[in-house]
Parts: structure tokens; sequence; C-alpha cells
């Protein structure tokens, strides 16, 4: 999660899915019931936005690592 410094009300999440099936089945078992929890602390509704990774060098460092 981060907080802008120019904006300190404003905090955007960030997830990662492998598979888009992934992804909307969280969307569809899991989002509600963490945004009921949090609810009470939104001035506003959350902007959900959906987009493809098309690169990714995230598997390299991870194998750099356990080199």
């Amino acid at each position: 999660m981060l907080v802008s410094h120019a904006d300190p009300d404003r905090v955007l999440a960030l997830s990662f899915w492998n598979k888009q099936e992934d992804a909307e089945q969280y969307q569809r078992e899991q989002y509600q019931k963490i945004h009921d929890t949090l609810r009470h602390l939104l001035e506003a509704e959350p902007e959900v936005r959906t987009f493809d990774v098309h690169t990714s060098i995230g598997h390299k460092i991870t194998a750099e690592k356990a080199a």
C-alpha cells in the first residue's frame, strides 16, 4: 500500500495475480468483505482499475537471490 506525500488521504494499493481467473475469483469472493471492513474509513468509493502486465523481471530477481 502506498500513501502519497502530496495527499496523505489518498492511498494506492496494488495486487498482482498470476492468472486472470485468480483476480476474478478474488473480486467475486473476497473484495466485498474487505471493502465492507474498511468502509467506515473511506471518504469515497474506491476506484478499481485493471491492467495487464506484459513484461516482468520479478522471476529473474527471485532466481538471482536464490543462487
